[in-house]
């Protein structure tokens, strides 16, 4: 069981390179990044104890039955844009891309708690 963070974690699932990448990116910018394959990112988005509040992948296709409760930011070199639009909340990064984008995109999709 993992402890709740007010903010939620960001979940990355994208190929170890670009997990690394991205997620260092994310944890210099302060937010609670981790990096999963799909089946346990699966089980992350379906568990209570674990609140995620956004996830990166290049595979929207395999999360769908969280199309309207998680928002996501999908990177690939050529997203599809039809598929990112069935998603209720989504930005698309195009490969390659700037870590100031995605910070953007992240920031727009899920802020980052203030601290109190």
């Amino acid at each position: 069981m993992q402890p709740r963070t007010p903010g939620g974690y960001v979940l990355v699932v994208e190929d170890p390179f670009i997990c690394r990448f991205v997620g260092g990116i994310l944890k210099r910018a302060g937010r609670l990044a981790f990096e999963a394959e799909h089946e346990q990112a699966v089980r992350m988005l379906r568990d209570a104890d674990w609140v995620v509040s956004l996830l990166i992948t290049n595979q929207p296709a395999r999360f769908l039955e969280f199309a309207d409760t998680v928002p996501l930011i999908y990177i690939a070199a050529f997203p599809d844009p039809a598929l990112a639009n069935r998603f209720r909340h989504c930005r698309m990064l195009c490969k390659p891309f700037l870590p100031a984008e995605l910070i953007e995109c992240a920031a727009e999709l899920a802020p980052p708690e203030k601290p109190s």
